[in-house]
């Protein structure tokens, strides 16, 4: 029997390889993104900006006559740096894609779910909260986490968290690239710790996680009638998750060593 999935932010790479491996199945596919008219014949596109709330009212106006067994959303975008370096406009500009743009799907998407349906939003590790120099990435993935299990418990709609470790996509490009002016700031303070972010990215970039394995990972969690709340993909995921029973003082000692240690290799 044919189902219905809607990806929202379908454009990222990661997306890109979960559709290639959903066209396999029994689905029919509809994608929302900032650009249209870039998916083939199969795919049903629609415009959506998550930051911008009349993107969602004209949507949900043109889906009215759509019900949903699964709404994925890959949104998201990455801010970094040095918490007293941070900018409120940085803050916001996180949490309005992050937290806001999941708060909007829920208003205005989730109401043309099925019944038994389910909301999978694609989190991170970061939400685990162990990474400095990366508060307002890590503070937006647990705060989405929060929202989307609070969501849950007052709907009865299943709702599933998916947090991979780092996968080699161009997120970390364009990550660099939104984050260059607190990159480029000239301060020494954070001189060292800025580079390795940079240093650390364009590895990432290049020999994290498989995007292609990922994808077949989260093809595999959509395709599931009762999946889990909560998916760690990825071996540093893993590890990071086991950071929830370990005590704060020494979870900092640990990552700190970690940082300095890797710092000091450059």
């Amino acid at each position: 029997m044919t189902k219905n999935i809607l990806i929202v932010a379908a454009t990222s790479e990661l997306a890109q390889n979960v559709i290639k491996e959903l066209k396999n199945g029994d689905w029919k596919i509809y994608t929302t993104s900032r650009q249209t008219g870039i998916m083939d014949e199969k795919v049903h596109e629609y415009n959506l900006d998550v930051t911008n709330e009349e993107d969602f009212i004209l949507l949900k106006d043109k889906i009215s006559h759509l019900r949903f067994d699964v709404i994925l959303n890959f949104a998201g975008i990455a801010v970094a740096g040095a918490v007293e370096e941070l900018s409120e406009v940085e803050l916001k500009k996180q949490f309005d894609v992050n937290i806001f743009g999941l708060l909007r799907i829920i208003k205005y998407l989730t109401p043309h779910l099925n019944k038994r349906a389910k909301l999978i939003n694609v989190s991170s590790m970061a939400s685990y909260g162990i990474f400095p120099f990366l508060a307002p990435y890590c503070m937006s993935k647990a705060s989405a986490d929060i929202l989307l299990n609070s969501f849950s418990l007052e709907s009865g709609i299943k709702t599933v968290s998916i947090r991979p470790g780092a996968v080699a996509t161009k997120f970390w490009e364009s990550s660099i690239e939104l984050n260059k002016a607190t990159l480029e700031n000239k301060s020494e303070k954070f001189k060292k710790q800025k580079e390795f972010l940079v240093n650390n990215a364009n590895k990432n970039s290049l020999h994290a996680a498989n995007p292609i394995y990922v994808a077949k990972k989260i093809a595999q969690i959509v395709e599931l009638k009762n999946p889990k709340n909560i998916y760690n993909i990825g071996l540093d995921s893993k590890i990071a998750k086991i950071s929830r029973f370990i005590p704060q003082g020494l979870m900092n000692k640990i990552v700190l060593f970690a940082l300095n240690k890797r710092i000091s290799e450059k």
